[in-house]
């Protein structure tokens, strides 16, 4: 098996957007998988950042049996022994409560476009085979994900691949990939998605990223090391 992981960003990069590559690049390392960081408009120069993370179904990667693309702001969490390329781990990306209402906000505003009868990825990660790669890529047109551009972005165009190819709805377990930096489940999660919000006498509030990061750090449970 040969599997890479991916990260993008278009711009100047910051602190946290560097400690997480080196965070990744790391875990890329310990489960036996090569790492690219992709910077700039690698997949439409017209289209925004976020949009450029559907460069993962791009022809060039067909030699991996697995592509993972993950946020700027994700993390692994310390100790963690969890190998998202064991065969074991089925699904392509997270999905939860706010995607369902994205899904339906998609249908509302483009109901040429989205139906929630097939899957609505979260866009900080994706696990995807080079078959479904195929799959999806061959369904890219130019006049629809130009609609994706101001709203939902790669989620967007994720979902609409998903319509245009019919594929079964496919979710990885939210609690254990993927995780929010503020849900209470953190010690058992095996990547943490750092979000600009905390949880205070039990509701969210907004906090600074990288003032939750160090926080984490703090507790444990992300290595701080670089």
């Amino acid at each position: 098996m040969k599997n890479i992981i991916l990260q993008h960003w278009t711009g100047k990069m910051g602190e946290l957007e560097e400690r997480s590559s080196i965070n990744i690049c790391k875990y890329a390392v310990k489960v036996g998988a090569e790492y690219r960081l992709l910077r700039g408009n690698v997949f439409r120069p017209h289209l925004s950042a976020p949009c450029q993370k559907v460069f993962m179904l791009d022809e060039s990667f067909d030699e991996y049996d697995d592509v993972v693309m993950l946020d700027l702001d994700v993390f692994t969490r310390k100790g963690t022994q969890g190998d998202i390329f064991d065969p074991a781990i089925t699904g392509i990306g997270r999905h939860a409560e706010v995607q369902d209402r994205l899904v339906k906000k998609l249908r509302y505003m483009y109901p040429h476009l989205g139906d929630p009868r097939y899957p609505y990825w979260g866009g900080s990660i994706h696990k995807i085979s080079r078959d479904i790669r195929q799959r999806l890529r061959q369904h890219i047109r130019e006049d629809e994900i130009i609609w994706f551009n101001d709203n939902f972005h790669d989620e967007g165009i994720m979902h609409r691949l998903a319509v245009r190819a019919k594929l079964d709805v496919t979710y990885l377990d939210a609690m254990v990939w993927n995780a929010g930096s503020f849900e209470p489940w953190l010690e058992d999660a095996t990547t943490i998605h750092i979000r600009p919000r905390k949880l205070v006498d039990g509701k969210k509030v907004m906090c600074d990223k990288m003032t939750n990061y160090l926080d984490l750090v703090d507790r444990g449970l992300i290595d701080g090391a670089c």
